[in-house]
Parts: C-alpha cells; sequence; structure tokens
C-alpha cells in the first residue's frame, strides 16, 4: 500500500535570512505554514553589490508559491549591509536590521553550537519566523547626513581630548623635543580647523532644513542640552521614528536597569550598557550641567541623593530622564516648559531618608 500523500498547508509567513559579509552574503529562504511547523530552502550565496542584491530578489520571486507576507531579516554587520538595506527599501520590502546582540543572544536560546555563514542565515531567517521583528526605516538623506556629521565631530572632540593631554604630558616632561612638540601643536590645530570645518556643514545643512532646526529648537530649550547634544541625540535614534515607547528607548541607550538575582545571591542594580554607546557619552556632560542648572533636574537628583548616598546611578537617572524629555518634546513638536514639572523649593522635593 502507498503511504497518503503529506497534506498541504498553506504558508503563513514566508522569512530571508541574511548574514551578510564585506564582499558576498548568504541568504536563506523558509516558510511558516498553519500547523506552525518551520520549512527551510537550500542557501545560496550572492556577491554583496547591485547585481548581487537584483539577484536575490529574483531567486526569492522563484521560491514563493503563494501571496503571503514575505520579510528579509539582516544582521547589522559594520556598514556592510547598509547597501543591501537601502536596496531593499527601495524596492518596497519589509526588512528587519538587527543588532548583532539580538541574534547572538536567540542563538544561545537553541541547540546550536556551530557558527558559519549558512548556519547563521538559517538562524536569522527562524528568528523571523518566530518572532514579530520591528520594520526597519532607512534615515532621510537630511538625516543620514546629521548623522555621519554628528559621528565625525565626536571622533574629532575625542581625538582632540586625548592629544591635548598627551601634549600637556610631553610638555612637561624632561627636554622634550622642539620638532615633536611642533608636530603635536600642528596635529591640534588640524584638529581644531576640522571641527571648525564640521560645524560649518552641520550649520549648512541646518539651514538648508528648516523644519529639523526647528525641531532642534524644541531640544534645546531644555536647560543643559546644547545644540551639539541635540544633533547626537536626533542622529543616533534616526530622529526616533522606530521608538516606540519611553522603555524601548531607554533600552536602546543602554540606559535600562538590569537585576541579578540567584537564590540568595542579589547583586545591586545597574544598567545594561547594552546600547547605543554615542548616545550615552552625548549625555553624560548635559546630565552634570543640569544638576547645576536646571531646577527640576536638580530636585529629582536630590530626591535620589536622599536615598541613595552613591551619586551615580542619580546622575544616570538624570540621563535617563534627559533623553525621555527630549523625545518627548520631538514627539509632541513643543519646546521645553518648566510648567509642567514645577521645581518649587529644592528643599520641599526632597524625599525623606531612610
Amino acid at each position: 500500500m502507498r503511504p497518503s500523500p503529506r497534506p498541504h498547508y498553506p504558508s503563513l509567513k514566508y522569512v530571508v535570512g541574511i548574514d551578510i559579509a564585506k564582499d558576498t552574503f548568504v541568504a536563506c529562504f523558509g516558510q511558516l505554514d498553519a500547523q506552525q511547523q518551520l520549512r527551510f530552502g537550500k542557501q545560496t550565496t550572492f556577491d554583496n553589490t547591485p547585481a548581487g542584491f537584483a539577484g536575490l530578489l529574483h531567486w526569492t520571486a522563484q521560491q514563493q508559491q503563494e501571496e503571503v507576507p514575505l520579510w528579509f531579516v539582516v544582521e547589522a554587520t559594520g556598514v556592510y549591509y547598509e547597501g543591501l538595506a537601502y536596496f531593499l527599501a527601495d524596492q518596497q520590502q519589509a526588512l528587519s536590521v538587527l543588532l548583532p546582540n539580538k541574534a547572538k543572544h536567540f542563538a544561545q536560546s537553541t541547540e546550536l553550537k556551530s557558527k558559519t555563514d549558512q548556519l547563521d542565515a538559517r538562524l536569522l531567517c527562524r528568528l523571523g519566523l518566530e518572532r514579530q521583528l520591528p520594520a526597519w526605516q532607512p534615515p532621510t538623506p537630511a538625516l543620514r547626513r546629521l548623522r555621519a556629521l554628528a559621528r565625525e565631530r565626536q571622533t574629532l572632540t575625542e581625538q582632540a581630548t586625548r592629544l591635548k593631554a598627551r601634549l600637556h604630558a610631553y610638555r612637561h616632561s624632561y627636554a622634550p623635543e622642539a620638532r615633536t612638540m611642533e608636530r603635536l601643536v600642528a596635529q591640534q590645530a588640524l584638529l581644531k580647523d576640522q571641527q571648525r570645518g564640521v560645524d560649518q556643514d552641520l550649520a549648512t545643512l541646518l539651514a538648508d532644513e528648516p523644519e529639523l532646526a526647528r525641531k532642534l529648537a524644541h531640544l534645546t530649550s531644555v536647560p543643559g542640552i546644547g545644540p551639539a547634544t541635540a544633533i547626537v541625540i536626533v542622529a543616533e535614534t534616526n530622529g526616533f521614528v522606530l521608538v516606540e515607547n519611553e522603555r524601548q528607548l531607554a533600552s536602546y541607550a543602554g540606559l535600562d536597569v538590569a537585576q541579578r538575582q540567584s537564590g540568595s545571591l542579589a547583586r545591586a542594580t545597574r544598567i545594561s550598557h547594552r546600547g547605543n554607546v554615542r548616545l550615552r557619552t552625548a549625555l553624560y556632560m548635559p546630565a552634570m550641567s543640569s544638576l547645576r542648572y536646571n531646577p527640576q533636574q536638580i530636585a529629582f537628583y536630590a530626591r535620589l541623593r536622599a536615598r541613595q548616598p552613591n551619586g551615580k546611578p542619580g546622575v544616570i537617572a538624570v540621563m535617563r530622564k534627559l533623553l525621555l524629555l527630549c523625545y518627548s518634546l520631538w514627539k509632541n513638536d513643543r519646546p521645553y516648559d518648566p510648567r509642567f514639572h514645577p521645581a518649587h523649593l529644592v528643599k520641599n522635593e526632597v524625599a525623606p531618608a531612610a
């Protein structure tokens, strides 16, 4: 007797997982049927070029058998994914771009022990089939340029800070070499000149984008938030376009609280540090400044210090509060108004110590 044919269940979702590298990328096609069964096809390698991107779409169309939602899932590997991501966005394809740590944590929850490009593509495909992932939206040309200039400015500032310390140390060393001093001073002047050039490019960009400049002014109306900080916040969050709530934003910045407890062992809570380090770096000095000039933040910090002798958690809490305040002002399209959070007198805002 012949075995009965296997019943065919309609597919509910198609997903293409893509593991991308500098020159090539591996794609794995998978589907989820009505019985919640995962089915995977053979992995295929394409060139990381426009011709390879077109070949991916042609190959994907050959795999599809039904008119069901199709998603592409890509891991953000350096900058190598950007060409494919923008190509798929231009072709109106649904796409999710994942941070590497998200894919890594998902891999740890499976039985997978080996790691190859083919297995990574299959893993991303499985992740897309099992989870509801957020859609990636490319930044506008203005925001893309704003991010590039903001990152360049941060890098130049870091280099100038290190060079200043190096020059100070060498100047006060025993018998410093004159020619070496000249070269260090020349490097310092070059960095300052490049910083002025970036600032000029940012000013030109904002002059050409009055709507962007107007909304950035809402953020700088907060005491402690300057133009450079506002630019970094907007650039690194892509104008908060994918932020759905405050908890998600805090997690993206790595300012969410992580708790570690097992049995009788309980460690002190701390921030996760798993997020955008540029965003956290940009918020530190504004938090310190707001603790001198912003009555609302001064009162908030005082309440925290009444319960926590260590001042570091209070500074981190102020950083988080400033970030969420910027998010609220940007979304509501309004400047900062201290009347919504009256400070009164600091002594009346301080919670009683335990």
